[in-house]
């Protein structure tokens, strides 16, 4: 593994993470999964898909 494969994959790893405790903190504040799903899409510009998947994951080491 090169270098810049390495600062790539720490790089995903680390944002996965920032999104999966935004979830959390959305879910502390009730937000309701919709509402965390819409948050996601319109805030981190991640498709339908990619929202569902980072709620899923979040949900799941909750």
């Amino acid at each position: 593994m090169t270098i810049e494969e390495y600062a790539a994959r720490q790089s995903a790893y680390a944002h996965q993470e920032e999104r999966v405790e935004t979830i959390k903190g959305l879910v502390k504040l009730n937000f309701t999964k919709e509402q965390i799903i819409d948050f996601l899409i319109q805030n981190l510009n991640l498709s339908q898909q990619e929202a569902n998947q980072a709620y899923n994951q979040a949900m799941a080491t909750a």
